[in-house]
């Protein structure tokens, strides 16, 4: 029942907007933003596509002597657990939302924004870690993966300006705080000491440019955690929960291989947040992305 409502959704979400374009490999799919938005959304792990040749995600072989994985499924070496491991289960629904939230944005704002989405299962192919792990050699992955990022870049060049990348996720793991994360490359052990390093972040390019204190930025008056806390939401970091540390599990994540890939942690002008939400945000995407988008909206008129 819960994949029909979502189909549904999708199906009335996708009907107002233009159609995407989609890549020759057909598991990613684009919807472009106008020609002078400065805003592009992300869906990583919302992909349903498990191509019958494309071999399951696995755990790699783990190397002692460097420390690195051999993520081929023919590697020599031993399968340690907890090293060299993969996710496989999906983010249920984050596409939908992603959908959502880039209307309303597109509507706050006045500007449409891009949005570039996977739809290979996460099983076959997992976009936010680096291409060997991603897709662990397959040809058909590789193929999705580099026209996944390849179409990230694309957009990317197309801004001249400061511009914002939020990268749209949901998580299952840890749900005894539920609260929604927003993630700048800064580790919760660094956001409990209050270690907040610029140098360190996936909006290093904010930090630089606005006359706003980064603990501002992060967690304060001027941060994207705030106007999310204004919509009703338990967020972390937000003046309400500066710190994973005022939590009751603690748990957070500070973000991903996109997150540091494609935000200003090594340069440039474009910023990323990872935004990681629980499934009942996702299950009513509907009523939740009008408030987050709204939310996010006024973020990038403050400061983009």
């Amino acid at each position: 029942m819960k994949l029909l409502v979502s189909t549904l959704l999708l199906i009335t979400l996708v009907k107002t907007d233009p159609v995407p374009f989609s890549t020759t490999t057909n598991y990613v799919e684009y919807y472009p933003g106008d020609p002078d938005s400065n805003v592009v959304l992300t869906s990583p792990h919302d992909g349903h596509v498990r191509h019958d040749d494309v071999p399951d995600r696995i755990q790699g072989c783990y190397n002692e002597t460097d420390g690195t994985c051999d993520w081929r499924h023919d590697c020599d070496g031993e399968r340690v657990y907890r090293k060299c491991r993969v996710i496989t289960w999906a983010d249920r629904d984050s596409s939908i939302l992603a959908l959502k939230m880039r209307q309303v944005i597109g509507r706050e704002l006045g500007v449409m924004p891009h949005l570039i989405v996977s739809r290979m299962h996460r099983s076959k192919l997992d976009p936010n870690r680096d291409r060997n792990n991603a897709a662990q050699h397959d040809p058909i992955a590789e193929l999705t993966y580099d026209t996944f990022h390849g179409k990230i870049q694309e957009v990317h060049d197309q801004f001249d300006r400061p511009a914002i990348h939020f990268d749209i996720h949901g998580y299952t793991s840890h749900n005894t705080d539920n609260w929604l994360e927003l993630g700048y490359n800064i580790r919760g052990s660094e956001l409990n000491q209050g270690l907040l390093n610029p140098e360190w972040s996936s909006i290093k390019a904010l930090a630089a440019r606005s006359d706003k204190s980064f603990p501002s930025i992060i967690a304060g008056d001027d941060s994207l955690g705030k106007l999310v806390m204004e919509e009703g939401y338990r967020v972390v970091p937000s003046p309400q929960y500066p710190r994973p540390d005022t939590g009751i599990e603690g748990k957070y994540f500070r973000g991903g291989y996109i997150t540091r890939k494609w935000g200003s942690l090594y340069g440039g002008d474009v910023d990323c947040v990872q935004f990681e939400v629980p499934q009942w945000v996702r299950d009513d995407s509907e009523v939740h992305g009008e408030r987050l988008g709204r939310a996010f909206a006024q973020w990038v008129k403050d400061h983009y």
